[in-house]
């Protein structure tokens, strides 16, 4: 009775297997001639990190890279690559063509080092002499030195029509943040508003302008505060609006305003301030306003600019600053200092021509951008319009030229008075500009980031 029992187990096991072996889970393919390649990476002593670099290998298309690219000037000429495939006992070798060395070919050995300057192809061969498997292999090198700025002009014409002025500002419209683009239109001589969507900032439309003064606005000097706008004109007159297309007079008790120079962001520590000098009888003070109240600061010095300033707003130390710099001064003066305050009537000078680096110039662009101040071009003494681009530390105590991996290329014309904003994706975008004093602005927009600041759009 027991041998009938082991006799039937046992049949019933060959049985089972029998079953087994006649399945299509084992294919004849699998063991011959599958020659994929299941994982790849390189390495060098020479090259720190190229180690650790994962590589994405697409079975479908036949190629082998890195998704992350390694840094600018790595070079990978000579290294080492380590391959395994998905059935190692049916690949009979692998032929390797590196493009950096053409009409070469030869069968791979894991000793030996390939140059990956340019891509490599690899033929995979199977056992059964007749299956090959192809792919291209490649490393992703950064391109661009991380700490350039790479610039490209974005529109030549912006606009259908030419402008003696302009000055560029931002606004939601109707949920969509846009650049609100005023103009003095040189044709007919009149004031108009464009705008166009930051994110796409392609086509501008004309905007309808009420309560908009016919002539002497100061567009330079247009300020956002608290939501609201604000102009001077060259006649003392200051117009405000809450939409930047209708415009309405300061209310009664506003002080005549000579200058606006910007406004002073709120901080934990601070008010925020609209800043500004007012004066009558030849008479000039600094002057702000909070909540619609003016409060009178002191006599403004005279080497104080007045008008073709830069505006630059920045926070240090938990506090929220506006600083002006270069431009002329009430008596014509062209000057390079840079003046600083947190509340709009205490001024401080932080630098001079003397000391700062930074010559004599109007019209001259400011922005903060990197943790860093930025000043560009402007026009100096001789009115020759300049395109350097400085950088200073120290929040405009001094200014240095930058290097070259900031500059302009040579197809940016040197200018001054362009609008700049620097936007959420870390684009600087540079709108218009002239190079010289009494003509037209160049109709264009130009915008450049530094390649490290490149976020996913």
């Amino acid at each position: 009775m027991k041998n009938r029992i082991v006799w039937m187990l046992a049949g019933g096991f060959f049985f089972l297997l029998s079953s087994c072996l006649d399945t299509e889970e084992v294919e004849p393919y699998d063991v011959t001639s599958n020659c994929q390649i299941a994982s790849f990476t390189l390495s060098s002593d020479s090259v720190s990190g190229l180690g650790n670099v994962r590589f994405t290998i697409d079975q479908l298309a036949g190629e082998i890279y890195n998704v992350d690219s390694m840094p600018y000037g790595t070079v990978v000429e000579k290294v080492l690559c380590n391959l395994t495939y998905s059935s190692s006992i049916a690949v009979s070798g692998t032929e390797v063509s590196p493009d950096a060395l053409p009409d070469s070919t030869y069968w791979w050995n894991s000793t030996d080092s390939i140059d990956f300057s340019q891509p490599v192809k690899f033929v995979v061969h199977s056992y059964d002499g007749i299956t090959t498997k192809v792919y291209r292999a490649w490393v992703n090198i950064h391109q661009v030195v991380p700490d350039s700025m790479v610039w490209s002009e974005y529109q030549n014409p912006m606009l259908e029509v030419d402008f003696t002025e302009q000055k560029v500002l931002t606004r939601d419209l109707s949920g969509v943040e846009s650049y609100l683009m005023y103009v003095f239109a040189a044709a007919d001589t009149t004031y108009r508003l464009y705008t166009a969507p930051v994110d796409e900032p392609a086509e501008w439309r004309q905007l309808s302008l009420t309560g908009f003064p016919t002539s002497h606005a100061r567009l330079s000097q247009i300020t956002e505060f608290e939501g609201n706008y604000y102009m001077p004109t060259t006649e003392g007159q200051l117009y405000v609006s809450t939409d930047g297309q209708s415009w309405t007079l300061a209310a009664e008790g506003t002080p005549r305003i000579t200058a606006l120079l910007g406004s002073v962001a709120e901080s934990a520590r601070q008010e925020p301030a609209l800043a500004a000098i007012a004066g009558e009888d030849g008479a000039s003070f600094y002057a702000m306003s909070a909540s619609g109240e003016w409060r009178q600061g002191a006599e403004v010095p005279e080497r104080f600019p007045t008008r073709n300033f830069a505006p630059l707003n920045y926070s240090a130390m938990y506090y929220e600053y506006l600083s002006v710099i270069g431009g002329r001064t009430a008596s014509g003066e062209l000057v390079g200092d840079s003046w600083a305050t947190s509340d709009g009537l205490s001024w401080a000078l932080m630098g001079s021509e003397s000391n700062s680096g930074l010559d004599k110039r109007e019209g001259v662009m400011a922005a903060a951008y990197d943790d860093q101040l930025f000043l560009i071009g402007g026009i100096d003494e001789q009115g020759t319009a300049r395109k350097e681009v400085y950088r200073s530390f120290d929040k405009g105590l001094t200014w240095t030229k930058a290097d070259s991996m900031v500059l302009f290329p040579e197809a940016y014309e040197a200018r001054g008075f362009s609008s700049v904003i620097v936007d959420d994706k870390n684009y600087m975008n540079v709108f218009g500009g002239k190079n010289t004093l009494n003509t037209n602005e160049l109709n264009q927009f130009w915008r450049g980031r530094i390649f490290r600041l490149v976020t996913d759009e």
